[in-house]
């Protein structure tokens, strides 16, 4: 259930007006960054999720995200004010002032419409939280451009709101995803193809113009990953050995989303029995109450202590109070 309060996240004021600025804002309106695609993905996302304590954590941001549209909303209408009287200003962007009436609509920048294919909506927990910590980056780069593109305090406290809160959502994202305790690279429940997965391939040759050549790094030549030349360089290439999919190889944790197919190895229900026996194994292994001592608290002498106060007269001065303690 939703309600709506009549009342901003963030109280939004501005100066000056300036339709132009206001025209760029729309891009965290209806743009592929921005607060509505986010506010719909994790919704989405939330929606699907059969953990509930992560789809308490996507409905929950979710719902600040239509908070920050809000806000996003409120001011770019202040920004686009003048369009509704100013001829000059309506001829910046008809769409807005003709088309929208001088406010906000579900456009980005560009006069692009908004379409549901900014969302990234998989149905697979682990990779929907990833989706999302990339989306709250997006989000946040595009909101630092927009404050160094005013000189507005109060449009520029407010995005530094609204860009805080990516942060944010970022580390709730991160630390929801490591939760699941799955290595890092573990996706879904196939294994991928051994030895391929540590291939780099070299795609391409030669030196340009500007002296770029091929680069060693960790994202080739380190982490486990090597790489391999192309056959256009005498190389032996990918490594194309056929290798058939085993479902149930990869690492799974208790709360992924059921697997999607008929031929999945009944890894859904294997998996959760296996995580279910490891629950079990490790409550076992803890201490009962019996075996557990509990000290009996020592009872120890408290010190005395004497005061003295100490007075000068005649003197406003309060008086001094001194404490000596006889152990």
């Amino acid at each position: 259930m939703y309600h709506h309060v009549k009342k901003l996240m963030y109280t939004v004021t501005i100066g000056d007006p300036d339709p132009k600025f206001g025209k760029m804002l729309l891009e965290q309106f209806g743009g592929a960054n921005g607060e509505l695609a986010a506010a719909m993905q994790y919704s989405i996302q939330g929606f699907n999720c059969e953990d509930a304590a992560r789809k308490d954590l996507l409905m929950d941001i979710g719902t600040e995200e239509l908070s920050h549209l809000e806000i996003v909303g409120a001011l770019i209408r202040m920004h686009l004010k003048p369009m509704k009287d100013g001829r000059e200003a309506a001829e910046a962007d008809p769409l807005v002032s003709i088309a929208g009436g001088g406010g906000v609509a579900l456009f980005d920048s560009m006069g692009n419409a908004w379409t549901a294919d900014y969302l990234k909506v998989t149905g697979d927990l682990a990779v929907d939280l990833r989706s999302n910590i990339a989306a709250e980056a997006r989000a946040k780069i595009v909101y630092e451009r927009l404050i160094s593109l005013t000189q507005d305090q109060g449009s520029k406290q407010a995005l530094q709101f609204l860009m805080t809160r990516e942060i944010t959502h970022m580390r709730a994202f991160t630390a929801a995803l490591d939760s699941m305790e799955k290595p890092q690279f573990a996706v879904g429940i196939i294994q991928p193809t051994p030895g391929l997965v540590d291939q780099f391939f070299n795609g391409s040759t030669g030196e340009s113009q500007y002296g770029e050549t091929d680069f060693k790094g960790p994202w080739n030549s380190g982490n486990g990953m090597h790489t391999v030349q192309s056959e256009i360089k005498d190389g032996e290439g990918l490594d194309v050995t056929p290798y058939n999919p085993k479902p149930g190889t990869e690492t799974t944790s208790p709360v992924d989303s059921t697997p999607v197919g008929e031929w999945t190895n009944g890894v859904g229900k294997k998996q959760k029995a296996l995580h279910e026996a490891r629950k079990k194994t490790q409550q076992k292994m803890l201490p009962s109450k019996s075996d557990l001592q509990i000290a009996k608290p020592v009872a120890t002498e408290r010190p005395r202590t004497r005061v003295f106060s100490i007075r000068t007269s005649p003197s406003p001065v309060p008086a001094c109070s001194l404490m000596l303690t006889e152990e």
